[in-house]
């Protein structure tokens, strides 16, 4: 299973979208999870920016002021989610 784990600093700029969208086009990652996505709402239009149009599943856990967010996006073809839960700096995903 290929995972990318990546603390991208802040994902609100469309140059730093394009480098993920890249990194993830490259690598094709079942799983993708960003730490430090600075993002207070995380949306389909930002997932399918740096994800592309494969079919995906995404959760968030908003950044709080300047710091933290987590997004995780996985291919829906191959891993299935059963629920994800968030905590203080924490985001469960269970499948």
């Amino acid at each position: 299973m290929k995972k990318i784990f990546y603390n991208v600093r802040g994902l609100g700029g469309f140059e730093k979208r394009g480098e993920v969208q890249r990194l993830v086009s490259k690598k094709k990652p079942y799983v993708l999870c960003i730490q430090e996505s600075k993002l207070g709402v995380v949306d389909d239009m930002i997932v399918s920016s740096i994800w592309g149009t494969s079919l995906y599943g995404f959760s968030f856990q908003p950044s709080v002021g300047a710091s933290g967010g987590l997004l995780t996006v996985w291919d829906r073809n191959l891993i299935d989610v059963w629920s994800t839960s968030c905590f203080d700096h924490v985001l469960v995903i269970r499948g």
